[in-house]
């Protein structure tokens, strides 16, 4: 079927639908910014696997504003897999040779600003 502005809604399929929202849906979300396979989005159950913390924890957490998630419009909220990776790699110590490394780079810093 041959689909322009003056086609009427009623007119067209189930299949002429799912295609016009496909071209829409590539056309603002292109396939190389949507979620990769990596990435997995979930409950409680996906943010409790892969932080380890309990449910009561993860609870506190978001309520504090500590945990990243995704609040959905009806008031549910989603974990990415990808998001909680990173907030507990940003929660990463350093070593001792990290902290002898970065004070030893500080200190040179601040010798040369003396000069």
């Amino acid at each position: 079927m041959n689909i322009d502005k003056n086609t009427r809604l009623i007119d067209l399929t189930v299949a002429d639908l799912m295609v016009i929202v496909k071209e829409c849906m590539t056309r603002f979300m292109p396939v190389d910014e949507t979620l990769n396979n990596e990435d997995e989005i979930g409950g409680y159950e996906i943010a409790e696997t892969i932080t380890g913390y309990s449910r009561q924890t993860l609870y506190q957490l978001k309520s504090a504003g500590e945990l990243p998630y995704i609040g959905l419009p009806g008031g549910g909220i989603r974990f990415s897999k990808k998001m909680l990776m990173n907030w507990l790699l940003s929660h990463q110590k350093l070593t001792h040779q990290e902290i002898q490394e970065k004070a030893e780079t500080l200190n040179l810093k601040r010798k040369l600003r003396r000069k």
